[in-house]
């Protein structure tokens, strides 16, 4: 339904969130609703990236962030990347890795919890 509303000229207003969130489509004269209650603004968001092929010590890894980042508070979002060719073209040689906001920060082992908490 949305390439006829492209095609007819009524494109949707698209509005998004700090966290990625999207709202996808909004009627006409109404107002878009909070995507979420997060209060931090993209600018100052923390992204962790946990890269691995899925083995013990990368989940391990991915807890421990995700633990850091429920501590840290909403401003720190967790990903985790299984796939072989991005973590090839983050230049990885060794698994698991942790990235905060882009940047290697670690290689080739488990992060404790602390560990990741002194990062951020």
């Amino acid at each position: 339904m949305g390439l006829f509303r492209k095609v007819f000229g009524k494109e949707d207003k698209k509005d998004s969130c700090c966290c990625d969130m999207e709202i996808v489509e909004v009627p006409e004269g109404e107002e878009a609703p909070a995507a979420c209650e997060c209060d931090s603004s993209g600018a100052d968001a923390v992204v962790l990236t946990v890269l691995g092929p899925g083995c013990k010590r990368c989940h391990q890894l991915n807890d421990n962030a995700q633990a850091a980042a429920s501590k840290a508070g909403g401003a720190v979002s967790v990903e985790y990347v299984t796939d072989p060719v991005a973590i090839a073209e983050a230049g990885i040689m060794a698994t698991p890795a942790l990235l905060v906001n882009g940047k290697v920060v670690s290689q080739g082992k488990v992060l404790a919890q602390s560990e990741i908490e002194e990062l951020l």
